[in-house]
């Protein structure tokens, strides 16, 4: 049975995880993805995150994404994005992180048939190495659609690649603004990739990140497509503030 769980980031650290620890939910931090984070004291902030998370199952931590082409056939450009990965995960396994979610970044609107034709054997170049590293941790690296219109980009990178520390995250909201498909058929089109999802709500243009149940996203039918091709997945609720996490929470307590 699926698992609920949190995001949290900025300053509701410490109030978003007593929300999760008084509710049985899981927690997932972005600390670790800014850059202002990265290139601040690191230890400090570790520090913050281990004591906030202490107790705290399934924990998830969300890696960088900003400008981070790790495709890029520039090294240069994918040297920067894997030390910044590479810090991240570093410190996701020191709070003791069990799913690490990093965005794909694929880039529909570039037609190049040579962008397409690289672009999965650069990814798997990039992420099978720290699926090892991860995985010598317990760890999983979850790569989350972002732009993709159509689930088998991501479905055939991961099957691909064929690491059980490598695997999908999810994220409806994404789907609702950058694909034509649904989100059920989305799920059902990645049947035993996802492990993570991210979950919220918005009107289909922009990415708004609002509370389930505010948006146009068909709730019921998702959750029905999750229990059935993905009952293992947890499943956060994906708002910037606490009390829109706890009003999806409450919402999705109440389709089950």
């Amino acid at each position: 049975m699926s698992v609920l769980a949190i995001h949290t980031i900025g300053d509701e650290l410490e109030a978003s995880t007593a929300f999760a620890r008084s509710e049985g939910l899981g927690i997932e931090v972005t600390d670790f993805a800014l850059p202002a984070s990265l290139d601040g004291d690191m230890a400090e902030r570790i520090a913050r995150v281990a004591r906030a998370v202490e107790g705290i199952q399934p924990l998830v931590s969300h890696g960088p994404f900003y400008d981070l082409v790790v495709t890029s056939p520039d090294p240069a450009i994918v040297d920067v994005a894997r030390r910044r990965h590479g810090a991240a995960l570093a410190a996701s396994r020191e709070v003791g992180a069990r799913f690490y979610i990093a965005h794909t970044s694929f880039t529909p609107v570039i037609r190049n048939p040579s962008y397409r034709r690289d672009w999965p054997k650069r990814m798997l170049d990039f992420w099978l190495p720290l699926a090892d590293e991860a995985g010598q941790h317990g760890m999983v690296i979850c790569l989350e659609n972002l732009w993709e219109p159509e689930p088998d980009t991501l479905a055939d990178l991961i099957a691909a690649g064929g690491h059980p520390h490598l695997r999908a995250s999810f994220d409806n909201g994404h789907v609702l603004v950058f694909s034509p498909r649904s989100s059920a058929y989305w799920v059902e089109a990645m049947a035993g990739a996802i492990v993570h999802c991210h979950l919220h709500d918005n009107g289909g243009e922009v990415d708004e990140h609002k509370p389930v149940g505010e948006g146009i996203e068909n709730w019921r039918e998702l959750l029905g497509a999750l229990e059935k091709h993905a009952p293992q997945a947890v499943l956060v609720a994906e708002s910037g503030e606490l009390v829109n996490n706890r009003l999806s929470i409450e919402r999705l307590r109440g389709f089950r």
